[in-house]
């Protein structure tokens, strides 16, 4: 029986990476407002019922690869100084926060998953409410998508000057709310 698990893992793994590769191939020829599920399963040479199998849908696709992108590690050098450390690590992934089809549901994903740490640290570091807290945070992620995409989502020193300096920013307007 654990063999038989294994063997389905397996198989189950490799038809999303599949379905990812056709997803992404898409993404490149015609955007994600124009894909279909029909679109990405014969690309992904499967039927429709294994696509469901996997997903609820398109979107429910898109959220899995943000997830993918926002937990790759970032580059060691950035770990202590980026305000955004989940820069996109593959040209697929920037294609995803550089899109107008994806960037708000990217952006809304973010601010999800980031806020369940980021608005507790504000909160934290400000004194205050958690509805307050929620708009700095969305207030700051926005921000700095906005300028990561004027940067073309490159890494390099640039990107680590300025995101050291929006850090920097952000937690000096942190500390001066506190002491308001």
């Amino acid at each position: 029986m654990a063999e038989e698990t294994r063997h389905e893992d397996r198989r189950a793994r490799y038809t999303r990476q599949v379905i990812h590769e056709a997803f992404f191939e898409l993404m490149c020829e015609e955007g994600f407002a124009k894909m279909t599920v029909a679109d990405i399963c014969r690309r992904a040479e499967i039927n429709r019922g294994t696509f469901y199998l996997h997903y609820v849908d398109k979107f429910a696709l898109l959220d899995e690869v943000i997830d993918e992108a926002l937990d790759a590690d970032p580059p060691f050098e950035e770990l202590d100084n980026t305000l955004c450390q989940r820069i996109p690590t593959n040209e697929a992934y920037r294609l995803l926060y550089s899109s107008p089809d994806t960037l708000p549901h990217v952006m809304s994903r973010i601010i999800e998953r980031g806020g369940e740490t980021g608005i507790p640290y504000v909160m934290q570091k400000t004194g205050l409410d958690e509805d307050i807290a929620r708009l700095v945070f969305i207030f700051a992620a926005s921000g700095n998508m906005a300028v990561n995409n004027q940067m073309g989502w490159k890494r390099g020193k640039r990107f680590n000057e300025v995101q050291a300096l929006l850090r920097e920013l952000y937690e000096a307007g942190l500390e001066h709310i506190r002491s308001k």
